[in-house]
């Protein structure tokens, strides 16, 4: 159970990491009070159209 558990870290940590360098060469049009700015976003902001801001990106 211990190795599952590790795995699953493992995992998720390898996909924030490749996330992040993915993220410095592609950006969004992002819209807040009715005013559009392009900012740099990842897989989870461009293709489920979830916005989560941290450390200055869309993921």
């Amino acid at each position: 159970m211990k190795d599952i558990l590790i795995g699953i870290v493992i995992v998720i940590v390898a996909f924030l990491v490749i996330d992040f360098i993915y993220t410095e060469k592609n950006t969004c049009l992002i819209e807040e009070n009715h005013i559009t700015t392009e900012e740099k976003c990842g897989v989870i902001k461009k293709q489920l159209n979830i916005d989560i801001n941290l450390f200055g990106r869309y993921w």
